[in-house]
């Protein structure tokens, strides 16, 4: 398939690096924090993180005064925002589950080529040049 769905799913679509990625943007950049929160054994783990640093998702730091590394996202990995905010307006209308957390951001207007059609959440920041972020929503 000679599209961008199928050239981002390359990257992006097996059952972790999404998950994975979420972590470490949420904060949970080092490998036992990671392996803790996802439940993922410590081989698989080791596999998709050295995958999402050769395709630049993160890079692997040591810092000078530790022993251990810790996964930093990269720009790629930021671009994610909107996946997530998306997926996660998905999830809430099509799989409603009231205990699961929630996220908040805002998505700027923009209609891919292909006709998808990304709303903001609050119609007054539509035209707005917005950064995007990703944090816990309580």
């Amino acid at each position: 398939n000679n599209c961008g769905i199928a050239a981002a799913l390359s990257i992006l679509g097996d059952k972790w690096t999404l998950l994975i990625a979420r972590d470490i943007m949420l904060g949970s950049q080092n490998f036992e924090a990671i392996q803790k929160n996802l439940n993922i054994s410590r081989n698989l783990l080791t596999d998709r993180l050295k995958t999402m640093t050769a395709k630049k998702l993160i890079r692997r730091y040591v810092p000078s005064n530790k022993k251990r590394a810790v996964y930093l996202p990269t720009e790629r990995c930021d671009d994610l925002v909107r996946i997530f905010l998306s997926l996660s307006l998905w999830a809430d209308k099509w799989v409603p589950d009231t205990k699961r957390p929630k996220i908040a951001g805002t998505i700027d207007k923009k209609v891919t080529e292909i006709g998808l059609k990304v709303i903001p959440y609050d119609k007054n920041e539509e035209h707005k040049d917005l950064k995007l972020s990703i944090r816990p929503f309580h």
